[in-house]
């Protein structure tokens, strides 16, 4: 996939009212715009009155409308992939959102949309999947005070994820292909160009180190399906109690699943802990990561050729994030949630902090402040 190949939807909210009544039988009473990356998103409310046979009752929490961007909407299987991993994960217990069904019985629908900078360059694949999801409610993680339950949590949910998806059967999203996977890292340096001197540098000797180590990690470690974007924009947590006049809350839902893809473990792992590194950057982010990795351990183990491998997938994630954005701001400067991700001043100081130290030193680290945890979970039975 090519970066400049990708042609993100421009629809109105009026557009997009008739299109849900249109396509869904679904009469709109109230409507957001939701930030998005290369896609579009809507949160509505809808009529009960409605039109759709396939819908018995209208959720209180409403509807997610998605637009997705022209690549996406030509990819065979994309969207009936996603789709059949939703319902799977529905039924297996966790909080996501689950498609509905249009008036033709379908989950979705291509339409000819307008598109953003459409007049950039000619593209065939001018057609815009469209698909309605229900809405899912909750705090995003990146609007909280990240304390070390959160974290415990955060990491916890990634290995119930990862649990649930072990006996689910999908032979198009195996061999979908994701640019953002840990195959295509090296492919970062493609768009390199404009980022200031020293942070090509570090970006490039650390690409440059890790190079036969990617290709190992891919190639002989365990793999299953990812949910690809386990960031903190994209799990949701809900208010559970007060304990000594704070807020506990409880972490369990989980959102956009267009990434999701067949890859190593290890590479669904450090890309979360890099976001972890992030969204803690400061003097204990390197210990925030110990507390995620607790959790994901609690649930899940990992052999200590995946350990080894957990730093090299943080410092590609970090390294993509970093490259990626900065290029996509370039290409849509508008994009409120492209400049909040192209703040790259900490992503460099946070990926110099984490390639400033051993392997071996942060293991020792991580592995400490899993038995801990592990104690204080214990202590509290």
């Amino acid at each position: 996939m090519d970066l400049d190949e990708i042609l993100k939807p421009n629809v109105s909210e009026a557009l997009a009212i008739d299109l849900v009544r249109i396509i869904y039988g679904l009469e709109v009473i109230d409507i957001k715009s939701m930030i998005s990356f290369n896609d579009q998103n809507f949160q509505i409310q809808v009529s009960e009155k409605h039109q759709n046979p396939y819908i018995n009752n209208i959720p209180e929490d409403g509807y997610t409308l998605k637009i997705l961007n022209t690549i996406k909407s030509s990819l065979d299987g994309h969207i009936d992939s996603m789709h059949s991993a939703l319902n799977h994960l529905s039924r297996k217990g966790l909080r996501v959102p689950v498609p509905v069904q249009n008036l033709e019985g379908n989950t979705w629908k291509l339409e000819t949309v307008p598109l953003l900078n459409e007049d950039r360059k000619q593209c065939e694949r001018s057609k815009c999947a469209i698909h309605l999801i229900t809405f899912l409610p909750g705090i995003p993680l990146n609007t909280l005070e990240i304390t070390h339950d959160v974290l415990f949590q955060w990491g916890s949910l990634l290995a119930e994820f990862h649990n649930a998806t072990e006996d689910m059967i999908c032979q198009i999203l195996k061999n979908k292909p994701i640019f953002y996977n840990l195959e295509h890292v090296l492919d970062t340096k493609r768009y390199m160009t404009g980022l200031p001197d020293e942070h090509y540098k570090l970006v490039d000797d650390i690409l440059n180190k890790y190079e036969t180590e990617i290709t190992k990690c891919s190639k002989e470690l365990p793999k299953e399906f990812l949910h690809g974007d386990f960031n903190a924009y994209n799990i949701l947590a809900r208010e559970k109690s007060y304990k000594a006049d704070k807020q506990i809350y409880s972490v369990d839902g989980i959102l956009d699943f267009e990434d999701m893809h067949y890859g190593t473990y290890v590479w669904d792992i450090g890309f979360m802990l890099a976001h972890v590194l992030l969204e803690c950057y400061g003097t204990n982010s390197l210990d925030a990561g110990g507390h995620a990795l607790a959790g994901y351990l609690s649930r899940r183990n990992l052999t200590d050729i995946e350990m080894s491998f957990l730093k090299m997938c943080a410092e590609c994630r970090i390294i993509q994030s970093l490259v990626l954005c900065a290029y996509s701001s370039r290409l849509d400067p508008s994009n409120s949630y492209v400049a909040k991700c192209s703040e790259n001043d900490v992503k460099y100081k946070m990926l110099q902090q984490l390639s400033g130290i051993s392997n071996e030193e942060l293991l020792k680290k991580w592995r400490k402040i899993f038995s801990k945890c592990i104690q204080s979970e214990n202590s509290d039975l």
